[in-house]
């Protein structure tokens, strides 16, 4: 099976490729936030993570899944699939971490990953089985439709997030939960003393 994300699946260098771009372009984000901070300036972040374990399950994977079955029905191409990737990597609250601290840039002053609904949480209560996986499958398909429209095409893309839906209710029906951790990350940025090591003063 052809995986567009990263999965338990994947070979180690895979996840390395994956972390070493993150690595390199949240380090220039915090290097560009930084310049736009006075010191003692503040930053919120966040974003998707991930836990610190083999198993890996999210809206993307399933995705990959959905597609993967579409090209064994021939609905689609297997060349287009083979070489996608989505360009987008989870990190764990450890790496993320250790970016900030390499950056050298700020000081944590929280880092927290709680779990959160791939629903972003909407009531139970309110909504059936069907009606929250739809709810989540057309959250996803806002996010991801164009790109994956550009590479397979404008006449699937009805049929692989009713897929990607249903594939949301099999979760649920097995009793697993739709949710996956999200980083809370507050920043502060150091003063030039800090930062460098000696007393002088930043020119602003």
């Amino acid at each position: 099976m052809d995986n567009i994300y990263l999965t338990s699946t994947n070979p180690p260098e895979t996840y390395k490729a994956y972390l070493r771009q993150f690595q390199h372009d949240f380090k220039l984000f915090l290097k560009s936030r930084s310049e736009e901070l006075v010191p003692g300036g503040a930053i919120f972040l966040t974003f998707v993570g991930r836990k610190n374990t083999p198993e890996i399950r999210t809206v993307f994977g399933l995705l990959g899944m959905s597609l993967n079955d579409m090209v064994l029905e021939n609905l689609i191409e297997g060349a287009k699939l083979e070489f996608f990737n989505m360009p987008l990597y989870s990190p764990t609250a450890e790496e993320a971490k250790a970016v900030i601290e390499e950056e050298g840039s700020f000081t944590i002053q929280r880092l927290e990953s709680m779990m959160l609904g791939w629903d972003a949480n909407i009531n139970e209560d309110e909504l059936d089985e069907n009606s929250r996986c739809e709810f989540i499958a057309k959250t996803f398909r806002a996010i991801t439709e164009t790109l994956l429209k550009a590479r397979f095409g404008e006449d699937i893309m009805d049929e692989l997030y009713l897929r990607l839906k249903n594939k949301l209710i099999q979760m649920l029906m097995k009793g697993e939960k739709l949710e996956s951790p999200n980083l809370v990350i507050s920043l502060v940025k150091k003063s030039y003393k800090d930062a460098n090591g000696n007393g002088a003063t930043q020119v602003l």
